[in-house]
């Protein structure tokens, strides 16, 4: 401990019981709380106070840090995720997020700290993203820690991405082999790697990797931004698509799908209760539906339809003037018209032509997202290969 501070208290109880007010960012609810309050030997009313929210088995959730010389801080927590490489290599993967919010904003935070979806977003600045990830061979116990860092580059479009492998710790002494890094800043409108920012300790630099950019991001994060980029690919970037990534299904006719567009509003969901096993199968799904985007906008640009977003469409563009889009709207028309979900009917859904065409575009987007990605991935084999 700072040995200009001392321990005013230490707590700890349900998080029902709480009535501290230290601010959440998640919306999980915790079961216990711990608060610990220091203040300054030689100042007793300058406080450093630090919560922490911690489930039913004890992990942390999130951490609030309130110093009052410093902005807010906050510390976001994933669930760990276990992996396997190889037959012999167990890996388990955690991420830690940090935001930061100015003090002088935090009454005006405060005032809205009711509504949905905007306190995190408006006021809290991401700083940084980091996933650790701590591997152990089952056989000799030999050890390593890889992480991948996303922070902030201190401009308003670049943030600087890190891979680094430490040393191994085999029979507990530190390998004498140096550490390897691989770092590049980031355009986070393009998530294009910045030329000539690259820097490799080593390793090889993979330059013709063109998603190099997306490959630090976390698994869930990674949602928005490649559905983003598949729409922008189909054409459909100015279109006003939204991308939910944490959708609840609970009112759902069917709730085990992994996303979905909805016409009538031109939204990608995804659905909070499927978890993705890879980065790939997240590239898989974007592009699948991305795809499914386009064989909506074709119909709407084809004929008058019932739903505002696609009647949105024919607006501003107005009919098809192109006959070989005449006729593939006419052949999506018709798919969408006699569309069979895969929980009534799973061998019409397949055969459906929207289908067919939206399931080869996610799986070419795959292929191309895993054949870029072998050079890094063999660099970095104690990161679990999905998740790069």
């Amino acid at each position: 401990m700072d040995s200009k501070f001392r321990l005013i208290s230490k707590t700890s109880t349900n998080f029902i019981k709480y009535s501290g007010d230290a601010v959440r960012l998640t919306p999980k609810t915790p079961a216990m709380v711990d608060e610990v309050i220091l203040a300054r030997s030689d100042a007793p009313e300058l406080i450093r106070k630090v919560t922490t929210f911690r489930d039913s088995h004890g992990k942390m959730l999130e951490r609030n840090f309130d110093y009052y010389d410093k902005p807010y801080k906050q510390r976001i927590y994933s669930d760990e995720k276990i992996s396997v490489i190889g037959t012999d290599e167990l890996v388990s993967s955690k991420n830690v997020k940090e935001y930061e919010l100015d003090r002088d904003v935090m009454e005006l935070y405060k005032d809205i700290i009711q509504l949905p979806n905007t306190r995190k977003t408006i006021f809290w600045m991401p700083r940084k993203s980091v996933t650790n990830h701590f591997s152990q061979n089952v056989y000799n116990y030999e050890k390593c820690l890889s992480q991948a860092i996303i922070e902030n580059a201190g401009t308003k479009c670049r943030k600087k991405h890190s891979f680094i492998e430490y040393p191994i710790i085999k029979s507990g002494k530190v390998d004498s082999a140096p550490k390897k890094l691989l770092s590049f800043r980031v355009n986070t409108d393009t998530n294009q790697v910045v030329k000539h920012s690259v820097h490799a300790e080593n390793v090889q630099k993979p330059l013709k990797d063109s998603y190099l950019g997306y490959r630090a991001l976390p698994l869930d994060d990674s949602k928005e931004v490649f559905s983003n980029l598949a729409l922008k690919e189909r054409g459909l970037g100015d279109d006003n698509i939204k991308i939910v990534s944490e959708y609840n299904p609970l009112h759902e006719k069917n709730t085990r799908f992994k996303a979905k567009f909805c016409p009538d509003e031109g939204v990608i969901r995804f659905n909070k209760d499927y978890k993705f096993g890879s980065k790939s199968e997240v590239v898989s799904t974007s592009y699948h539906e991305a795809e499914h985007g386009w064989h909506f906008y074709l119909q709407g640009r084809l004929k008058d339809c019932d739903n505002g977003w696609q009647q949105c469409i024919r607006n501003k563009y107005g009919e098809l003037n192109s006959p070989e889009l005449v006729d593939e709207a006419k052949k999506c028309d018709d798919a969408i018209v006699n569309y069979v979900p895969y929980y009534v009917n799973k061998e019409a859904y397949k055969n459906n032509y929207i289908e067919i065409e939206a399931t080869q575009k996610g799986l070419e987007a795959e292929k191309n997202y895993d054949d870029l990605g072998v050079e890094l991935r063999t660099q970095f084999k104690h990161i679990p290969p999905e998740l790069l």
